[in-house]
């Protein structure tokens, strides 16, 4: 098994452009730049990456609970606390009981919220079309597939 293993990697790091970078390096190296770029693109409007995370999971599933949005977001919920009260703070999100469970507390976006995560979201879709420049549609939804398969087969979510 070892072997096969081994005479795999051989020829795979023939054949590729930059035979000693491994493939988990480079999504790790562009992860981060991600990270950093729409850094840049989002602070004019006064939100970390996490807080413009945060806004982005809640658009496309309002009502999740501090628990849950934290597990989405990758920090501990004491930091999704944190997150949280700025986002309340700043009139960008509010906080309502949970229709069952009192204790819970379900996260909305205000209109406010919603109208902020759209200039953000032009901010980092252009982003996104600088980093994919001369990558054709066909080629960006295959990445987009594989990328999806990658989360999935570590258990990382996106059904």
């Amino acid at each position: 098994m070892a072997d096969s293993l081994l005479d795999q990697s051989v020829k795979f790091s023939q054949t590729e452009p930059f035979p000693s970078v491994r493939l988990s390096y480079i999504i790790g190296r562009l992860d981060r730049v991600i990270s950093q770029r729409i850094d840049e693109y989002i602070s004019p409007y006064d939100l970390s990456v996490t807080q413009y995370t945060t806004l982005s999971v809640l658009s496309h599933r309002s009502g999740l609970s501090n628990a849950q949005l934290a597990r989405r977001a990758y920090v501990t919920p004491q930091a999704m606390n944190q997150v949280l009260a700025q986002l309340a703070h700043a009139g960008l999100i509010e906080r309502e009981s949970h229709a069952t469970h009192g204790r819970i507390l379900c996260i909305n976006l205000t209109e406010q919220g919603k109208t902020v995560l759209a200039v953000c979201d032009a901010a980092v879709e252009a982003m996104e079309q600088q980093m994919l420049n001369g990558v054709d549609f066909a080629e960006r939804e295959s990445l987009r597939k594989v990328l999806i398969g990658c989360v999935r087969a570590l258990g990382g979510g996106l059904r």
